[in-house]
């Protein structure tokens, strides 16, 4: 039986009634089976004391996952790691339009158009079929900043300048403008967007197709997941290109030696990673 009394503070300051259920299907999430599951939430409930930190209840989940099942442990680190995409937002913007480029859009990034009254800096322009998307990135290295109210009226702002320009320009009699987050929106933020009827993607929202669930659906993880192998790996695969683990997945491993000077253990064993998180997704 879990504690009585047992809350959790958020990365927003708030508390909350620690929730157990919550914490097992996240980890079924990652790949965990709901033995493991309950085992690692049992052990975290005996150590917890009221008022623990949710990144620190993060961390206790993490460490006893790794003991459980490697591959899931990697997939526990996908908040995280998207987190680590810093410290600026370009290699957010790279990573998001590789994520479309795997769901079969043509993207483009930090392109300049003209709109009807002034000229806008796109994050990331995809088109599929007959469809154009102009995407604004907004990344944050911390969980508890969130894309609020007023982010979210600029940007739509933006998108109704552009509209006509793009549909003329790219020949496209559809035209849509997401506002896309590595962390959360605001209320205010969610409720202005449904009103307005434009699209926005954030960490677990929408509820059926938020960010979380758009790279799990094709294991598009990003390389910040992967971690163990050689200090500042991840950094140093970023600036060689490699921002999906499907671009490690998909290397040579002599090439990922070579490029990255790594033993020829680290070498085998960070090829291996990528292919266990892709799962043959390639």
């Amino acid at each position: 039986m879990y504690q009585k009394g047992f809350f959790v503070k958020k990365s927003d300051g708030s508390f909350e009634p620690f929730k157990p259920e919550k914490l097992i299907l996240s980890l079924i999430r990652s790949g965990a089976n709901k033995e493991e599951a309950q085992s690692i939430t049992d052990k975290i409930v005996e150590i917890a004391k009221d008022g623990i930190e949710t990144k620190k209840i993060y961390s206790l989940a993490h460490a006893f996952l790794r003991k459980y099942n490697k591959k899931s442990y990697f997939k526990y680190s996908l908040k995280k790691s998207m987190l680590r995409l810093g410290p600026t937002g370009y290699t957010f913007e790279k990573y998001f339009a590789d994520v479309l480029k795997e769901y079969g859009y043509q993207t483009q990034t930090n392109v300049i158009e003209k709109g009807k009254c002034i000229k806008h800096e796109i994050d990331v322009l995809a088109i599929k079929d007959n469809k154009a998307v102009t995407v604004e990135c907004k990344y944050h290295s911390t969980a508890g900043r969130a894309s609020d109210a007023k982010v979210a009226l600029y940007i739509h702002s933006r998108f109704r300048d552009l509209e006509d320009e793009i549909k003329k320009n790219y020949g496209v009699d559809n035209y849509e403008g997401w506002l896309v987050t590595n962390t959360r929106f605001t209320i205010d933020a969610i409720n202005y967007a449904r009103c307005m009827n434009f699209k926005i993607i954030g960490w677990r929202y929408p509820q059926d197709g938020g960010l979380e669930k758009m790279i799990e659906e094709k294991r598009l993880y990003p390389v910040t997941i992967i971690s163990g192998i050689k200090a500042n790996l991840a950094q140093k695969l970023i600036a060689n290109g490699f921002v999906l683990v499907q671009d490690v997945a998909r290397a040579d491993e002599k090439k990922l030696k070579d490029m990255f000077s790594l033993t020829n253990s680290q070498a085998h064993k960070l090829k291996n990673y990528a292919l266990d998180l892709c799962n043959g997704n390639l």
